[in-house]
């Protein structure tokens, strides 16, 4: 249940981030208003489930109890400091079009005033789960790993759903593309070095068995997207191709969310992450 309720959690965020990214740089108007604010919606209700189930484990629930949570732990404070960044997304969104048709410097506070918000909201996301417990740096890396998969998801999703589709969208969304599955690699070793120290924690924990099937998933989407590449050059069926996209990468979401359920092998701060936070206030 912890694992599905951190993958809605990533669902919720690529159509809110993703979808509010692509609106403004890729493809304008797609997604719609209602699709960024379902994605709000969903974050809440994911991070609404994750903490249900802490309370539940610890066998506390009262409304005393969530607001303990929230104020007094350190992923209470990330989850308030997200939906404080994700409602700011929503709001700039909403007067994106207001700024866009003003005059003089107003016009261009849109996207420097969306940028400000998804990194707020991703920099509380990021001090939830692995990123919880460590320094600004490894919680910068989150942010950086996890803004880069939401760039790659919400293109590919504004893509399957904009019409009509024509070569200059895929031609805008290929350095986004590249851009994003650079940072991800990047990222991905530096925090994977956090967490597994040697080859028998990368095949022999849980942690690790995981972390290799979201890598051959990644891989797959990759061949995934070279073939969608190779339709738009062609001018062949891409729609297809992006729903097969699209999929791969809804997947990875769904094993992402199973990766935060698992504790690492060798992360020094996981015990101290919620526990001894805990029991302060039970």
């Amino acid at each position: 249940m912890t694992a599905l309720a951190a993958a809605l959690t990533y669902l919720g965020l690529t159509l809110l981030l993703g979808g509010a990214l692509t609106r403004h740089v890729l493809t304008p108007g797609t997604p719609r208003l209602r699709v960024l604010a379902a994605g709000f919606g969903l974050m809440l209700l994911g991070w609404a489930a994750q903490v249900g189930l802490t309370l539940a484990a610890l066998g506390v629930g009262t409304p005393d109890d969530v607001l303990a949570f929230m104020t007094g732990t350190g992923t209470g404070r990330s989850m308030l400091l997200g939906a404080v960044g994700g409602a700011l997304v929503l709001a700039t969104e909403l007067s994106a079009a207001d700024l866009r048709r003003a005059r003089g410097p107003a016009r261009l506070l849109a996207l420097p005033l969306l940028l400000a918000a998804a990194l707020l909201t991703l920099w509380g996301v990021a001090g939830v789960g692995h990123g919880a417990g460590h320094g600004p740096l490894i919680r910068a890396l989150h942010l950086l790993h996890g803004a880069a998969m939401l760039t790659w998801v919400g293109g590919v999703l504004a893509l399957t759903l904009v019409r009509p589709l024509t070569p200059a969208h895929a031609a805008r969304f290929t350095p986004l593309a590249a851009g994003s599955v650079g940072v991800l690699a990047v990222t991905g070793v530096l925090m994977a070095s956090q967490h597994l120290a040697t080859p028998q924690q990368w095949f022999g924990s849980p942690y690790g068995q995981i972390l290799l099937l979201k890598l051959t998933l990644v891989a797959l989407t990759l061949g995934a997207a070279g073939l969608v590449r190779r339709a738009v050059a062609r001018r062949g069926a891409v729609r297809t191709l992006l729903a097969r996209e699209l999929l791969l990468l809804l997947a990875v979401l769904g094993v992402t969310g199973a990766l935060t359920s698992q504790s690492p092998p060798h992360d020094h701060a996981q015990a101290a992450r919620v526990a001894p936070t805990l029991t302060s206030w039970k």
